[in-house]
């Protein structure tokens, strides 16, 4: 298979995309809402992580929802959300209501993990994706959370991004019934070739890593950048601060693709 694929264009130590701008407006009331979901009774590091990220870009107001079990064990802030949650300390069916409610006052929506493997949870997160119409994007476990459910959430209309580890790719694609199956020793050819025509069927932008590259794909147009010539590692990638930047990102790049602000996001910089 040739290399020589159009639609794959490899970013370098050069920015590709120069028009998306990554510092806020001027005024912070243009600077964007930002929902952030996730947490269970054991863990919130990622929903606190982000939190403090979308603040230090500059966006213009963020709030974070957690599972009510964990009110009295993190901080209480004007940003802090708590929505009914199970027995288990993860959200439950009665957490929807607040989900949607605060989904209402943002622009975008993170479902940012730590989020728990329970049945409720997932059933929750799918009801909300098939609900909300906002840009939502999908990491960390909530992509496990979700996935019994991606064949409903994969059609919503409004913008759907994923940033998911090989082995989620996988199992999402598996699940689908997509024709095309993804191994973690495939070239990187084919990978790329597999994203080109997924986004073309799906509208939803998918970031993953694979071969020491960071995959960013979306209608059907595949972006690469070697993990080297970024400040990230293999483990930070996935903590949660790269997905919240580049959402941030996207309150400021309206109407451009996903895949060139995530690209612009992880781009080395000078």
């Amino acid at each position: 298979m040739s290399e020589n694929l159009d639609y794959w264009r490899r970013q370098s130590i050069k920015n590709l995309f120069n028009d998306v701008d990554l510092l806020p407006p001027e005024q912070k009331r243009m600077a964007g809402k930002l929902l952030v979901i996730g947490g269970n009774r054991m863990a919130f590091f990622a929903v606190a992580s982000a939190l403090e990220t979308a603040k230090r870009m500059g966006v213009g107001e963020v709030r974070a929802l957690l599972p009510d079990d964990l009110k009295g064990k993190v901080p209480s802030t004007s940003e802090v959300y708590f929505a009914p949650s199970s027995n288990s300390g993860v959200f439950c069916a009665d957490s929807l209501p607040e989900m949607l409610r605060l989904a209402d006052w943002a622009e975008a929506v993170i479902l940012i993990g730590d989020s728990g493997h329970n049945a409720e949870t997932s059933l929750v997160f799918a009801e909300f994706l098939n609900k909300v119409e906002k840009p939502v994007l999908i990491t960390r476990d909530a992509v496990d959370a979700v996935c019994p459910s991606v064949g409903d959430w994969l059609l919503r209309e409004a913008e759907t991004n994923l940033f998911v580890t090989m082995p989620q790719l996988q199992k999402l694609l598996r699940t689908l019934y997509y024709p095309k199956v993804i191994t973690l020793s495939m070239p990187t050819n084919q990978l790329v070739e597999t994203l080109h025509k997924f986004t073309l069927s799906y509208a939803v932008s998918v970031t993953t890593f694979h071969n020491g590259l960071i995959v960013m794909a979306e209608k059907g147009e595949v972006v690469t950048q070697g993990l080297d010539e970024t400040n990230y590692s293999p483990i930070s990638l996935w903590g949660g601060s790269l997905a919240t930047e580049a959402m941030v990102a996207r309150l400021w790049n309206s109407g451009k693709e996903f895949n060139h602000i995530f690209a612009s996001v992880v781009a080395p910089r000078a």
